[in-house]
Order: structure tokens, then sequence, then C-alpha cells
């Protein structure tokens, strides 16, 4: 009954990884280097899958030759979620070469330690799963083959992983430093994902550990089923409705000097004119603001603005406009009785979560509860309700 619910869970993965394949190879519009990273990161997912398939759903009785042959294709996961993830980063097409043939170390490894499994007769893997007739040099050698590829797939993907969250993170950084809202830029429900799937796998080597060991949690192996199951799903339809990420190329030489170029005196009168700009034109109600838009209608160069905001100011460009959004939202929280939605859409922000999100950070409470506080306070003084400690959170 148990090994009926990991089937049907690892069968809905296996569903939602095909039609994801099927949808990638003929959607048009993406770039091609993207697509062909998702569909590698898909097919190592798939390779996962139907190995799990394989042994839950009792089907090794009938192919017992595949058992084990989804282990060097496993291991690709962690160098195809880095792959995907610079693909989606980078504003040009990045080559293949150097380092990058490192992550086939990973697979050739596997194949290696494998070879003595690979070689027993589908007989001989068929008695395996019985104690009584496993012949019990060939049991070491599952356990081996197990055990080895196990801490392979591991220690590979954990140093993927690691390199595709520091890119994401790199990304969020530059995609804060030219855009004012950033949800559809960030790639933040990939960072989400990684970490789900990371503790996924993690759970997956206990419950490998589990079995070398001669012990099995059903209810454990059901939940990770499942957990693997939802995280494929969400990855297939996330990455599907993924558009193409729009950069500022020239944002690489935007990074600012650790000594200033600009004057003191230069950066005061460039920061004037960025506050003037952003409240007598109210470009922070621009959802769609930029560093270039603002370049573009202020005069200065995205490099000085860069500049002065980070060095004179302290704050990137998607905190100095929030910054403004959420000064203007406190006037209106407090003055009209526009729904906390309707205020963050008139300030700039695209969602009441991240009106919220920039609200609370800026303020200290998020937008309900200091409207709630200012319009309960004995006066209507905004400046006095700020230094009023509210802690509550919606």
């Amino acid at each position: 009954m148990f090994d009926t619910f990991s089937t049907i869970a690892y069968a809905i993965a296996t569903g939602s990884i095909g039609f994801a394949l099927a949808m990638a190879l003929t959607h048009s519009g993406q770039r091609s280097d993207r697509v062909l990273f998702f569909c590698m990161l898909l097919t190592a997912l798939l390779a996962h899958v139907l190995g799990q398939l394989l042994i839950v759903s009792g089907l090794y009785r009938l192919a017992p030759h595949l058992v084990g042959a989804d282990l060097a294709i496993k291991t690709l996961l962690g160098p195809a979620v880095f792959f995907y993830t610079r693909a989606l980063v980078s504003s040009d097409k990045p080559g293949f070469g150097g380092l990058d043939w490192m992550a086939l170390v990973g697979p050739a490894l596997v194949i290696l330690v494998s070879l003595p499994f690979a070689g027993l007769s589908a007989e001989e893997k068929l008695a395996l799963a019985d104690p009584a007739t496993r012949n019990p040099d060939h049991y070491r050698i599952a356990i081996f083959t197990c055990t080895a590829s196990l801490a392979i797939f591991l220690a590979s993907t954990a140093l993927y992983l690691v390199a595709a969250l520091r890119l994401q993170l790199k990304h969020r950084r530059d995609m804060m430093a030219q855009f004012a809202n950033i949800e559809r830029r960030s790639l933040d429900w990939l960072r989400n994902l990684l970490f789900v799937f990371a503790a996924a796998w993690l759970f997956f080597a206990v419950k490998q550990a589990l079995w070398v060991s001669g012990a099995s949690i059903p209810a454990f192996n059901i939940t990770l089923a499942f957990t693997e199951s939802l995280a494929i799903a969400a990855l297939a339809y996330l990455g599907m409705r993924q558009p193409d990420l729009t950069s500022d190329p020239a944002s690489k030489a935007m990074t600012p000097a650790r000594r200033p170029i600009l004057s003191e005196q230069r950066m005061d009168r460039t920061a004037a004119k960025l506050v003037d700009a952003l409240n007598t034109n109210r470009l922070y109600a621009d959802s769609d603001l930029s560093l270039r838009k603002v370049s573009d209608i202020t005069g200065v160069t995205k490099n000085h603005i860069s500049e002065t905001l980070s060095q004179h100011l302290g704050v990137n460009f998607f905190d100095f406009v929030n910054s403004h959004r959420t000064a203007e939202a406190k006037r209106l929280l407090a003055e009209t009785d526009l729904s906390i939605l309707e205020v963050g859409l008139e300030v700039g922000f695209n969602s009441r979560s991240t009106f919220n999100a920039a609200f609370k950070k800026h303020v200290g409470s998020p937008p309900s509860t200091y409207r709630k506080h200012i319009r309960n306070a004995p006066s209507n003084d905004a400046a006095k309700s700020d230094r009023v400690s509210m802690t509550t959170s919606e």
C-alpha cells in the first residue's frame, strides 16, 4: 500500500516532466541555451524519478538490468541546475568550456564504481531483493555501489547547488541596482526551489542510508516522494513561465569603485537632483522604473547615479526608490480611505506582498498596522507615530 502511494507520486512527477519537456521543445520565445539547459535539468530529474519508480512500483522484477542505470545521469542534476541558472542570469549566451567539463567527473566516477554491479546478471540482481536468495558477495557489491554513488551524488550536487545559489544572489543584487521592481527578474522562485530540492535530496540520502542498514520508514518514503513530485511540478510550471530577463549589459561596468570617482560636492548635487526628480515628477509611481529611465530623464549617467547611491547615500537603486514610495504610502494610508492594495499600486508597487515587504523594511511595520496605529493615535502627526514601536505583524 505504501509503495502504491510512492508509485503514484513518482508517476505524477514523470508526467509533469514529460509535459514540460514537450512544451519546452515546442515553445518559441526563449533563448536556445536556456531551453537546452532547462531540458537538460528536466532529463536528469526524469532519470532520477524513473529510477525511483522502477523500484517502488516493482517493475525491477521485469527489467532488473535497468536497476542502477539512473545513477550516473542523476549525478548531472547539480551541474544541470547550475548551467540553467547561469543561462537565466546571463545577458549573453555563456560559452561552454574550461571548468565546465568538470561536470562530467561525477558521472564518470559513478560509472566507474558501478561497473562491478553492472556486471551482475539479471538473475543475480533479482536474487538480491530477497535475503533468503541473495549472494553475500553480490550484496556487498550492491552496498558498495549504492554508498559510493550516493556520496559522489551528494558531493557533486552540493557543490553545484551552492554555485547556483551564489549566481542567483549576485543576479538579485544586480537587478536591485537597476530596477525598482524585481519580482519578475530576481528568480526568487528558483532559489526557493533549490532549497526544497536540496532538502529533498538530503532526505533521499537518508532513505538510501536506511536501505543500506536494512531499515525502511514507509511514511518517510511517501513524504519524500510527494515532496519531490510537487517540487518537480513547480519547477516545470515556473520554468515554463519564466520570461527572458531584461537587464542592462553595461551593468557590469556600473559597479562602483571602492574609492569614489566623483567628489562629495558632485555626488551631493546628483543626490539632490535624483530626489527632486522622484518627488517632483513622481517617478517612483512608475512600476517599471529603471536606472536607465532615471538617467534619461535627469541627464545623469548611470555610472554616476550608481556611484552616488552606493557611495554617498549608502543604498541601491531598488531601496532608494522604495523609500520614496513608502514615504508617499504613509501619507496615503493616513489621509485617504484607499485599500492597502490600492495604496501600493498608487505608489508604484506591483503587488500587495511586495508593498508589505518594502513598507515593513522601511517603516518597521506592515501598512495595515501602520494605518491602524496612526488612526487610533491622539494626533495624526505621522512623525510622532513613527517613533512609536510597532511590533505586531500581519
